[in-house]
């Protein structure tokens, strides 16, 4: 092989190894997958006989109902005007393809306040979370992390403590 021949070679490589780096560095090839969400796992059963374990259902249920994008799944654990809060969330994410797949850490009970008919429980609770697309089940982001301190009114219907309305106040931004 020439002299001329040999660096012909050396700049071909060269060439190519810079492509393949300015590729890898500047996002020009596939974008690294974030995964898939995994099976859903329904919640145990809800429990509604005291307002603490009836908020912990309530969570679990509206948790797995984001997950499955249905807003019926929760029903049972709250009021009809709290169905329509949860039931507007997961329209609004359905209209932009998205699911959201949470998952509560943090679930302290700061005070509980409760009369015959109503209970107001307080909590601090901090959640991780990630949005996905409906149609592929491909995550969209990142994990996120949102803490909150939050207060549930209850109220006592026969079949149990459902909640009626739910306050939360973010410690940061939520994205």
């Amino acid at each position: 092989m020439g002299q001329r021949s040999a660096q012909a070679a050396i700049s071909t490589l060269f060439a190519v190894v810079m492509i393949l780096l300015a590729m890898t560095l500047g996002g020009c090839g596939s974008e690294p997958s974030l995964g898939t969400v995994g099976e859903a796992v329904a919640p145990a059963p809800w429990d509604l006989s005291t307002p603490e374990i009836a908020v912990r259902s309530y969570l679990d249920w509206v948790s797995f109902s984001y997950r499955m994008a249905n807003s019926d799944i929760p029903t049972a654990t709250m009021t009809p005007e709290e169905s329509v809060r949860v039931d507007s969330y997961i329209q609004l994410n359905r209209i932009e393809g998205q699911g959201i797949e949470q998952f509560l850490d943090i679930f302290e009970i700061t005070s509980v306040s409760q009369e015959t008919s109503t209970a107001v429980l307080t909590a601090r609770e901090s959640w991780r979370y990630r949005y996905f697309s409906l149609d592929t089940l491909a995550y969209l982001t990142e994990e996120y992390t949102a803490s909150y301190d939050t207060t549930y009114t209850l109220v006592a219907r026969p079949e149990g403590w459902l909640v009626d309305r739910v306050e939360a106040s973010a410690e940061s931004e939520v994205k």
